[in-house]
């Protein structure tokens, strides 16, 4: 069965990005001109674009027309080492997430860093074993790496742990979240990660600048002591910048530093070697 004319279309265009023919911030020709260049019906060219967008490699910019999108360096993220990228210690970033980004020779930042006190919503309740309604601290911090929106962060904990500690303050935790935890008796021994993937709401879509098609992935990770759930946290990270890593028993020391994704192409590189715009890998 022959290839639809307009993914031949979408695959043209892609090629001359891959080459460096259409670099990221480039305006791709207007309508008219690739019904022209392609000999296809303005709905076969719209049509060959969107399943460019749908991929974020081209975004629309109003009045103006369709360009190429910017490139977009993914994060690597270890979700397995939990005492490095779990912590919201500080307003200005949590130290382990301030560390490890810093660590990958990238720019951590925090937008926006706030603790309030709400009443938990249903899948809220139902990991911290408590019930709908009940009051919980909520610890929130919008995150961005090399001053690009990366990430949200959203931790929840039981009033009766939470109440009266630097956890309903919105200052610096020095020692951590965990370690402060086990001072007030909730040692934690394990988690819990549920991994799921959606579309963004409008909020989301805003903070993060989203290209059309472009899902999050939502890592709810729920924290534990031998005796009850202690802290709930979501992290939302958009597909198109983060790569989610776990390491599983103790690798080799050799291989523990996470392998960082290519460099943007520069006028040296071969095509071949270009990372492509707005991909994750």
């Amino acid at each position: 069965m022959p290839e639809p004319k307009y993914q031949r279309i979408a695959d043209d265009l892609l090629l001359q990005i891959e080459r460096g023919q259409l670099r990221p911030g480039d305006r791709l020709p207007s309508e008219p001109e690739l019904c022209q260049t392609y000999q296809a019906s303005r709905n076969t060219v719209r049509l060959g674009i969107a399943a460019l967008m749908n991929r974020g490699l081209v975004v629309p910019r109003q009045g103006l027309g369709t360009f190429v999108a910017d490139e977009i360096i993914p994060y690597t993220v270890r979700l397995s080492a939990e005492k490095g990228w779990q912590s919201e210690a500080a307003p200005g970033g949590g130290s382990g997430y301030v560390h490890a980004v810093k660590l990958a020779g990238r720019d951590p930042q925090t937008l926006r860093f706030v603790v309030e006190i709400h009443q938990a919503a249903e899948d809220v309740a139902a990991r911290l074993d408590i019930q709908p309604g009940d009051s919980v601290v909520m610890r929130h911090a919008e995150r961005l790496i090399d001053g690009k929106p990366w990430s949200m962060l959203s931790s929840f904990y039981p009033l009766d742990i939470a109440r009266g500690t630097p956890l309903e303050l919105a200052g610096s935790i020095r020692q951590g979240v965990i370690r402060l935890l086990a001072e007030l008796g909730y040692e934690q021994v394990s988690y819990r990660d549920e991994i799921t993937a959606r579309m963004p709401d409008a909020a989301e879509h805003n903070f993060f600048q989203l290209p059309a098609g472009v899902p999050l992935v939502i890592v709810d990770r729920t924290a534990y002591d031998t005796r009850r759930p202690i802290r709930f946290t979501r992290h939302i990270y958009p597909a198109d910048r983060n790569r989610l890593a776990y390491d599983i028993g103790v690798l080799p020391e050799r291989y523990t530093a996470l392998p960082q994704p290519p460099k943007p192409q520069t006028d040296s590189q071969p095509a071949s070697q270009a990372s492509l715009p707005g991909r994750a890998g």
